[in-house]
């Protein structure tokens, strides 16, 4: 590769993103179509304990379907049950395999494309990823105890048995017991909560009906001081810790400004009845776009002072559109994660461009570029779609975010704003509630423009 500079030129040699031992990956094959899940579990924050009931119904894809594989990662295995019914009723017992990151039901017969089965896997688990138990320690003494997921990209199954990758879309559901103090937060509408007064335990009853990929499932448990609000017949709703409700209304104020521009910049509305922000101690990342619950790290509340050097604005915007670049609309394959990851990052900067103008945006789409070349000059330099790698984590880089963001500054830039917002509206319906790869993009655009 030669870069000039006037007439003079100079080579860089880049190294090499793709490591020893690995492999190239294509969006996984199936032979099955999950249509919904269901967790019947207990949780209990302080003895760290999870136990539950994974009841997945599915309908094959193919003829003659004798047994099914599902991704469960370190998950003790009590029983299996067939059923012909969702509910799982009419059960019976099912021999089964667990290999410890797989199990492996065995049929009692054959099933057609016609059929339906629901599998009902009982377990327990102390996940070591995917599933975290935070409590006070000898330095932090007055950490409150918490239980959050973080499913993405493929770390659901260690904390439930499941078809973990995001070529198949499910609706869901959560049924969990804790003890009565704490409050469970899912994705979806609360369908009810139950008290068990005798046992000082309480159930919550979350549901979500339009159907998301696996990674998007998720569960937060802990002491929460709740605010809600609507915005344009969306509930917002905000879990924040016991005494940090006005970092919480300073660190979210734009939320409600944020999904009005969204929704008319995309030309498709939010696409959900509700959207929580569920704040949470040790969280890995900044946020994680579960979809209608998305989850923050609480390092992003801040008092008024620092609220004069620093903003939630950027996160806040990144994780509330993935909630359509990314759960609405999933990337088939890991390969074409910059559909999730550009889009998101993309994002910022429009809303920095509507709330603070075109000088602000620049200055933040600067910084992005000067992240990308950074990245690709001292490390590696790589296609934004990459199918060669060891784990999908490897893709989550500035190639994915900062450069995937540019280059839809670019397109947006070569096609102008209209057609641009023109070939967003299209390819949002026309892909909602699926699963995409980058050709589907870019034959959008082709179509609109």
């Amino acid at each position: 590769m030669q870069y000039y500079c006037g007439t003079n030129s100079f080579s860089v040699k880049h190294n090499p993103f793709i490591l020893p031992g690995s492999t190239t990956h294509y969006a996984r094959d199936r032979d099955y179509d999950i249509q919904h899940v269901r967790l019947d579990l207990v949780v209990d924050p302080e003895k760290k304990r999870l136990e539950g009931t994974a009841h997945l119904t599915l309908k094959p894809i193919t003829e003659n379907v004798t047994r099914l594989e599902f991704d469960a990662v370190e998950l003790e295995v009590k029983e299996v049950k067939l059923s012909d019914n969702k509910n799982g009723s009419g059960s019976r017992k099912a021999n089964y395999e667990n290999t410890g990151r797989k199990i492996i039901v065995y049929l009692d017969k054959a099933l057609k494309t016609a059929d339906n089965v629901t599998v009902s896997i009982r377990y327990s688990g102390q996940p070591r990823r995917g599933l975290y138990f935070v409590g006070p320690d000898k330095a932090f003494p007055k950490k409150p105890y918490q239980v959050w997921t973080q499913g993405e990209d493929e770390d659901n199954r260690y904390w439930f048995p499941s078809y973990d990758y995001p070529n198949d879309r499910t609706t869901s559901e959560v049924i969990v017991t804790v003890p009565d103090k704490y409050m469970a937060v899912s994705n979806g509408a609360l369908v009810e909560t139950k008290d068990d007064k005798a046992r000082g335990l309480k159930v919550f009853h979350w549901k979500q009906d339009i159907p998301h990929v696996n990674y998007l499932v998720s569960l937060v448990v802990g002491e929460y001081s709740v605010s809600k609000e609507s915005v344009d017949g969306v509930e917002l709703q905000y879990y924040l810790p016991k005494g940090r409700e006005e970092e919480g209304k300073r660190s979210f104020e734009k939320t409600g400004q944020m999904i009005r521009f969204f929704s008319e910049y995309f030309g498709v509305k939010y696409p959900y009845p509700k959207y929580a922000q569920v704040v949470v101690s040790d969280f890995i990342f900044g946020g994680m776009e579960n979809i209608t619950a998305t989850t923050l790290t609480d390092t992003t509340l801040h008092d008024k002072r620092a609220h004069l050097d620093f903003t939630s604005d950027d996160l806040v915007a990144h994780e509330l559109a993935h909630q359509w670049w990314g759960d609405l609309i999933t990337c088939r394959d890991w390969s074409h994660a910059w559909l999730n990851e550009g889009f998101a990052t993309y994002s910022e900067v429009l809303f920095k461009e509507h709330d603070l103008g075109r000088d602000e945006a620049a200055y933040y789409q600067m910084h992005d570029l000067e992240l990308y070349l950074e990245e690709d000059k001292e490390r590696y330099r790589r296609p934004i779609v990459s199918k060669t790698y060891m784990n999908p984590g490897e893709l989550f880089d500035r190639h994915l975010y900062e450069k995937g963001g540019l280059v839809l500054h670019a397109l947006r830039n070569y096609l102008g704003d209209e057609n641009f917002q023109k070939g967003l509206k299209h390819y949002a319906e026309k892909y909602r509630e699926k699963v995409v790869e980058t050709n589907d993009f870019r034959r959008t655009l082709e179509d609109v423009t």
